[in-house]
């Protein structure tokens, strides 16, 4: 009885209880993800490429991460590349486009002109703050999905976070 009331509910609604649950859930860990940024939308784009084992519903809803990654303000990127090259910008690029002409979950790309040679080069720099925070982040996940993994036998989801760790 409980089935066949579930496909009614579906023929009439156009999307099961489950379907709808997964929706929200796969929603909830959007927000999660923008919300914290860098390394949780790493994540979430990880599980977006995980057809074969995670719902359809949060293949869908997971998968706008890739395109509107956030991008890094011109000021941060500019102290970023003094902070990791020791030279300022001005000193490094005859000419440093402000606008990057990519943007990813954990860095950036603009076109700059080498101030020796004048080739246009891509140059990918790293967000603001993700250094300091990534291990941290790195740490809750592999903690949070371990839990899990050993809270409920069903779940053996543990090397999910295995194989991601060290591509962060």
């Amino acid at each position: 009885e409980l089935a066949e009331a579930e496909q009614q509910l579906t023929a009439k609604e156009g999307m099961s209880s489950k379907s709808q649950l997964h929706r929200k859930s796969a929603e909830k860990l959007l927000r999660l993800c923008r919300e914290n940024g860098g390394v949780y939308i790493k994540v979430g784009q990880h599980l977006a490429n995980l057809d074969y084992l995670i719902p359809q519903e949060y293949i869908e809803v997971l998968s706008s991460l890739f395109n509107d990654a956030p991008q890094s303000k011109y000021e941060d990127v500019c102290k970023v590349i003094e902070e990791d090259l020791g030279c300022n910008v001005n000193a490094l690029f005859e000419n440093f486009e402000s606008v990057p002409i990519a943007s990813a979950s954990l860095a950036q790309v603009h076109v700059a002109y080498d101030k020796k040679t004048k080739k246009k080069l891509a140059v990918k720099v790293q967000h603001r703050g993700l250094r300091e925070t990534s291990v941290g982040d790195i740490y809750a996940v592999t903690l949070v999905v371990g839990l899990i993994d050993s809270l409920f036998k069903d779940f053996t989801f543990g090397w999910i976070a295995d194989e991601m760790a060290p591509q962060l």
